[in-house]
């Protein structure tokens, strides 16, 4: 069980076009945005949930958006974890139902507060471990797809003037990079 990433660094001409854009494609794939933030028309940050299938043609179509400066993709094996998680979990159904037994026996009532007592804490544990088990499968089934957007900067004459400036001083001291 795999647990899939990605993060894709985007320079556009418009913010607002391109996240427009980098949602629909999002919701074509059977994703969504699981969050979202803009500053204007400077930057824009979108956090995507995509179906494990459609990560890689979903980025492809997201760097027909813009020019892509950063793309990384990495992914964590769960597998032991959820084994792990699930046998835990079956443990303590058994337990569960062994109290339930006991419970169904007991003829003090002191007995069964305390087997209803230690019931309800394994009870919680399952409910836990539960949640803790579907939590892992959704990370499994939907990747996680981190959207930069920024503005591509256009430099004026001045910004050229220095851009040359810069590159004949580090040829100075820069052989080679």
């Amino acid at each position: 069980m795999l647990v899939w990433r990605a993060w894709l660094s985007l320079e556009v001409p418009s913010v607002s076009d391109a996240l427009s854009r980098v949602t629909d494609i999002a919701q074509q794939s059977g994703g969504y945005v699981e969050n979202k933030s803009e500053s204007g028309e400077r930057e824009a940050h979108v956090i995507l949930r995509i179906p494990v299938d459609s990560l890689t043609p979903v980025m492809t179509s997201l760097e027909s958006v813009g020019k892509v400066t950063t793309r990384r993709v990495s992914a964590e094996n769960v597998t032991e974890r959820y084994v792990d998680l699930d046998a835990r979990m079956k443990t303590k159904v058994a337990l569960r139902d062994r109290l339930r037994a006991l419970l169904d026996k007991a003829r003090d009532v002191e007995d069964v507060l305390a087997i209803e007592k230690e019931l309800a804490r394994v009870q919680a544990d399952i409910d836990s471990m539960q949640a803790r088990l579907m939590a892992l499968k959704g990370m499994v089934d939907l990747s996680s797809l981190d959207v930069s957007i920024e503005r591509k900067r256009i430099l004026g004459p001045l910004g050229y003037v220095f851009k040359g400036i810069w590159w004949a001083v580090e040829k100075l001291f820069v052989i080679q990079k």
